[in-house]
């Protein structure tokens, strides 16, 4: 359980998120609005080390030229999980590295990141807020909740040309209990899918999280926006020539 010696507003909400995620409940964000970032991310370490799960990837996504990030709660390659009320679902390019991210003279490139970069993989990121009525907008709550996430699934591989500059991510599809959730082509709010974790790279880190070593995911954002599924099924996804199929029951 999060240090519970000091009640302070973040060993509040560390409780309050940990009881959510394990409940499977929500809880009413408004006492802890206004939260300094910096506590939004021992939030992060406390509910994370009381779950008592591996380090194997992060979400990051970019907040004007400040890189936020959050713990995957878990990183599987199960094609079956348990539905959640208020679940969603995001597609994603998942990055797999195979070396550590070492900075030279202290800039880290693009060119870095493709080298350190071992496979390219379809990504599901499963999300559910823990605050009734979501974050309200307030950057430092969505970091303590990990960014809604509630964890990641490994998809088939990609072809590695998607790490090349301005490559097209081509059609993606989303197919859910036979119903049509998005067909269009993947779009990344970035325009570059590495970018953020260009920023990540050579930015002063809040997080306590050892970031960009060999073994670990990183995924930089959605595809195809926030898809809710709102009753348990069948998921079907299709891109650059790979089909993936997750069952949410």
């Amino acid at each position: 359980m999060p240090d519970t010696s000091i009640d302070t507003r973040a060993t509040r909400l560390a409780n309050a998120i940990l009881n959510a995620i394990q409940s499977r409940t929500v809880l009413d964000p408004e006492p802890f609005l206004g939260l300094p970032l910096a506590d939004a991310y021992v939030v992060q370490t406390d509910v994370f080390a009381a779950l008592g799960q591996p380090f194997k990837g992060a979400k990051l996504t970019l907040k004007g030229d400040f890189c936020q990030s959050a713990p995957l709660l878990f990183v599987n390659e199960e094609t079956g999980h348990a539905h959640q009320p208020g679940i969603s679902l995001e597609v994603e390019l998942a990055f797999v590295l195979t070396k550590d991210v070492v900075a030279r003279d202290g800039a880290v490139t693009r060119r870095d990141i493709v080298d350190a970069i071992g496979s390219v993989r379809i990504g599901v990121e499963l999300l559910r807020s823990r605050y009734q009525g979501g974050s309200r907008g307030d950057p430092a709550l969505a970091a303590a909740d990990m960014m809604s996430n509630i964890g990641y699934v490994l998809g088939p591989q990609l072809d590695r040309s998607l790490l090349d500059e301005g490559a097209s991510t081509g059609q993606l599809s989303v197919v859910i209990n036979g119903q049509v959730g998005f067909d269009k082509p993947a779009a990344h709010a970035d325009g570059d899918p590495l970018k953020t974790i260009v920023v990540l790279a050579n930015q002063n880190q809040l997080s306590s999280f050892s970031m960009l070593k060999a073994g670990q995911v990183m995924t930089t954002g959605t595809l195809c926006g926030l898809i809710p599924v709102g009753e348990p099924g069948r998921i079907e996804v299709n891109l650059g020539g790979q089909r993936f199929v997750l069952d949410l029951s």
